[in-house]
């Protein structure tokens, strides 16, 4: 194979013995040229990590792009994070950065790879939700270089890197339990990926180990922001039987929270022990500080970031990506003991305490 950087179009034609001018309307998305052929070029391109010279210097750019509506901001501070390990983890090799979105700037008919090409770009970071799994594999099946970040999937075509959420959602909800809690609400973003599966699944498995029963009325699925948390806080005060606790899967949903409780006069935890998610160090800039699942974002994008620049440059001698990192549960000052609960030897709830074996008494001499 020739190394990356010295292949040309007069070179591929010749490999595949077909017409440069056939090589450079495949590049060119022309209608002018059969399927069979269309994919014999794109697949020797894709191969070869060939890239159109601008001049005599191959770009250096990839993207980071989105094949539905980019994220907005409201959803909290994984998008900037991402995007600072990102920018971090292209440094070594020395690339560039452009965003893209493929659902407004894809051309009908044009094939990912094309797109890719057309927008001057070497490799893509994707970021998907579950709807949008069919174009991630697409794009996979073409062999473009990418990497999914924040997503998992089981097809080995697909490079991807992400953090597991659940073991620690899991502890978020067991420690409430072990508080005291029995009335936990869950408040989670509805947008359907990975990680908010994980979340609503560490919830329903927390509270069933602990044999309580989970009540679709202490569950609210918002778009993530903070009128989210407001509105689920205004639901949980007109309950009732109201929760005493409540997890939110998203950062910007737990300052809702914690807002909205202040305005009501509520104190946290004493009213309410809130259980939040931080994807940067927004726990540490609210009083009290957030209780919280954290995951690094900006980690993510360093490693998605570094694993397809030298994908880049080495090709296929870089195997393939599919990684899962870890998050940790952090407590600080949103949670305590549910009201009317008793506390035990050293203000831990007596059902958190394990027994102590009674120390003989020593021989009387």
């Amino acid at each position: 194979m020739e190394k990356h950087g010295v292949s040309s179009v007069r070179a591929i034609a010749t490999q595949l013995k077909v017409s440069p001018a056939t090589v450079s309307r495949v590049l060119n998305n022309h209608p002018d040229v059969d399927e069979t052929t269309r994919e014999r070029v794109l697949d020797r391109i894709n191969e070869l990590r060939y890239f159109p010279k601008v001049g005599r210097r191959i770009a250096n750019v990839v993207a980071l792009a989105y094949p539905d509506e980019p994220v907005r901001t409201e959803y909290g501070s994984f998008e900037p994070a991402l995007l600072s390990g990102i920018m971090r983890g292209l440094e070594e090799h020395q690339f560039d950065l452009k965003l893209i979105s493929i659902r407004r700037d894809k051309l009908a008919g044009e094939t990912f790879s094309q797109f890719f090409m057309r927008k001057g770009v070497r490799g893509v970071i994707l970021r998907c939700f579950r709807n949008s799994r069919p174009t991630i594999l697409r794009i996979a099946e073409e062999n473009f270089p990418s990497i999914v970040v924040a997503e998992h999937f089981d097809e080995p075509k697909i490079n991807h890197i992400r953090a597991d959420s659940y073991t620690s959602s899991r502890r978020a909800v067991e420690h409430l339990i072990g508080l005291g809690h029995r009335r936990i609400a869950l408040a989670i973003h509805n947008v359907p990926d990975t990680d908010h599966a994980d979340r609503r699944r560490a919830y329903d498995d927390a509270l069933h180990c602990a044999g309580l029963h989970v009540d679709p009325s202490l569950i609210f699925e918002f778009p993530a922001s903070l009128s989210a948390g407001e509105q689920a806080l205004d639901t949980i005060n007109a309950m009732p039987n109201r929760a005493t606790a409540v997890f939110a899967t998203n950062p910007m949903t737990s300052l809702g929270i914690m807002r909205r409780a202040q305005e009501r006069g509520m104190v946290i935890p004493r009213d309410l022990s809130v259980v939040g998610m931080d994807d940067s160090d927004i726990r540490m800039h609210v009083w009290p500080r957030l209780t919280a699942v954290c995951q690094d974002a900006a980690a993510l994008g360093y490693e998605a970031a570094m694993w397809l620049s030298r994908h880049i440059e080495q090709g296929a001698r870089t195997g393939t990506c599919a990684r899962t990192t870890g998050t940790i549960f952090e407590v600080n000052g949103t949670t305590t003991v549910a009201p009317g609960h008793a506390l035990g030897v050293a203000g831990q709830p007596p059902e958190s305490q394990a027994k102590k074996p009674r120390r003989k008494p020593a021989p009387r001499s």
